[in-house]
């Protein structure tokens, strides 16, 4: 599947709310029927049993709170790294919800130095080398990739350690290290399950194009690696599919056994799903993969794939595939004097789609170098010019902060010599508020249009929504059939709504509900009974705004299944299942 190459480069990053209605209103219309027969907000709202703030966590703000597990009396929490890495709370916070009315923090498990431990699982397993509960938490350098990595005090930090630390947590008031630092890669989720007297774990890669990690953990001291696949071990008629681009990898694994078949499905981004058998779990097969309807059966435009999340109902026949798209728009390609060049926009400036009838457009000025202060460009901008600025030095924001200055309607910066025709979706360095249009364009293009002095260039974005879920008929793995999708109200808002529209995570109960953490739509309950998607339940906070990360379905000790959702903002939330 060919994918915009404006897209490739934007989720690994997890940079989080870049887009939002704080840009200018678009002209673009917006399919608005594409969510309202699913039922939107009018569904009966979830009733809270029981919250604990992020500040009860010990958690500052700034979309810290991550990933939430459950089991038994406890529920387990990862956290982000919002502005800095502190060893105060960036770790694993253990929450006491024996009383889900009163919850309470009763134990933390900080990561390491310059890490954090964003994804979190929590397993029971019974295996010849343990007895008990196991606690796997995801390692990932700390901050953004292009900023220097935190401590609390603001100075740069050790770059941090990768892997997976594993815990015992038995006792989830005495947390127990097993094996820390367990692989070299980042890694951003896992998977726990267990099968016959051995236990195993995925774990998702995020360094290496071979991005699936199956490892032993019946002794979980001593974790093995066991076998590692990814897209060069699958079959070579898919490779038109997943194409040349960075949009191909390996996000979110779900394993589960089907009829004495233990089957993988994981979430890989542009190449939409793909199932492997894992049986043996030192031999995976590849068994199928899905493929992205053009056009888009809901925005009506090109794909955008971002395929983040995938869990199977419960008996492995039907998949809840979730779509982690934070772009409302797109565009990949503008034109310069009349030809087509490629492109990316910025993360951090006003989408194109979003301006005054989805279009920008004016002449081309050559700056005449990096830009990183405003006396590096030769000259102030006449009316409507766009500056062109060369890569490198300093970050690209502080490049659009001196356009700005300098009075230019929007800004393009070229690659580099070294770099060449690589495109990145530019992100933001520093704390200026950029207001112009800004775009990104390969070496050779930029040559261009510098011999071409005062030449126009016109883009022209589309309105295609963010991430929504999808239901798939998986019960041939070789021909997955999309059955139905299901948006909220804002996802195809138009001009988009603050905050981000996107869905997140999914899991789903024993029968035909799913229960979805949809960021600022909040947390939402949505039936798959009779192969379509349609809203039961929901939960919006009125006052605070949500922004739910997390979701997982607990059955209590007390007899309830409760549904768990952690906020990045408010923290731990509890809630009644409908």
């Amino acid at each position: 599947m060919k994918v915009r190459t404006a897209r490739i480069e934007k989720s690994r990053t997890l940079l989080f709310g870049i887009l939002t209605a704080a840009f200018a209103a678009s002209g673009v219309g917006a399919p608005q029927s594409a969510w309202a027969d699913h039922g939107g907000s009018s569904s009966p709202e979830l009733t809270v049993v029981g919250q604990l703030s992020a500040a009860g966590l010990g958690i500052p703000g700034g979309e810290n709170v991550t990933d939430v597990w459950a089991y038994g009396n406890y529920a387990y929490l990862g956290t982000f790294d919002d502005i800095a890495c502190s060893l105060d709370w960036t770790g694993v916070h253990v929450v006491d919800i024996s009383d889900p009315a009163n919850p309470a923090k009763v134990a933390f498990i900080p990561a390491k130095p310059g890490t954090r431990n964003n994804d979190v699982k929590v397993a029971h397993i019974e295996t010849p080398g343990f007895s008990g509960e196991i606690l796997v938490a995801s390692n990932e350098p700390c901050g953004s990739p292009f900023l220097p990595r935190l401590q609390s005090n603001g100075v740069g930090g050790p770059p941090g350690q990768g892997g997976v630390a594993i815990w015992d947590v038995t006792d989830p008031t005495k947390p127990r290290a097993l094996k820390q630092n367990y692989l070299e890669f980042g890694v951003h989720n896992t998977f726990i399950w267990q099968q016959g007297d051995n236990a195993y774990m995925v774990a998702v890669d995020d360094d290496n194009v071979q991005d699936t990690h199956i490892i032993d953990i019946t002794k979980p001291q001593s974790p093995r690696e066991i076998a590692v696949t990814g897209q060069l071990d699958w079959p070579d008629d898919i490779d038109a599919e997943f194409g040349d681009t960075a949009g191909t990898f390996l996000h979110d694994v779900w394993v589960q056994e089907n009829d004495g078949r233990v089957i993988a499905y994981l979430a890989y981004w542009d190449a939409g799903l793909v199932l492997l058998d894992v049986t043996n779990p030192a031999n995976p097969v590849f068994l199928g993969d899905s493929t992205y309807a053009d056009p888009d059966p809901l925005s009506g435009e090109f794909p955008a794939g971002d395929g983040h999340v995938v869990v199977p109902n419960a008996d492995g026949t039907r998949a809840l595939f979730g779509d982690e798209d934070f772009a409302a728009g797109a565009l990949d390609t503008f034109t310069f004097d009349g030809v087509d060049y490629p492109v990316a926009e910025g993360g951090f400036t006003p989408p194109t789609y979003s301006l005054p009838g989805g279009t920008f457009d004016g002449p081309v000025h050559w700056t005449g170098g990096e830009g990183c202060t405003t006396g590096e460009f030769d000259r102030a901008a006449n009316p409507g010019e766009v500056a062109l600025i060369q890569r490198g030095t300093c970050f690209f924001s502080t490049k659009a902060a001196n356009a700005q200055a300098l009075g230019y309607a929007g800004f393009i910066v070229a690659n580099d010599l070294a770099r060449g025709d690589a495109l990145v979706t530019m992100s933001a360095g520093t704390a200026d508020v950029i207001t112009i249009p800004g775009y990104f364009v390969g070496y050779s293009t930029g040559e261009i249009m510098k011999g071409n002095e005062g030449a126009a260039m016109v883009a022209a974005g589309i309105f295609d929504g963010y991430g929504y879920l999808r239901l798939l008929d998986v019960s041939d793995p070789t021909n997955i059939v999309e059955l139905d999708q299901f948006a909220t109200e804002g996802v195809f808002a138009n001009p988009p709504l603050p905050g981000d529209r996107t869905m997140h995570n999914v899991v789903v109960d024993d029968g035909t509900r799913a229960y979805i953490s949809w960021y600022a739509e909040g947390m939402r309950v949505v039936d798959f009974s009779g192969d379509s998607l349609n809203e039961a339940a929901h939960f919006v906070d009125t006052e605070n705004g949500s922004n739910f990360w997390g979701v997982y379905l607990h059955d209590h000790p007390d007899g309830n299944t409760y549904i768990l959702g952690s906020d990045r903002n408010t923290g731990l939330w509890i809630f009644d299942t409908p």
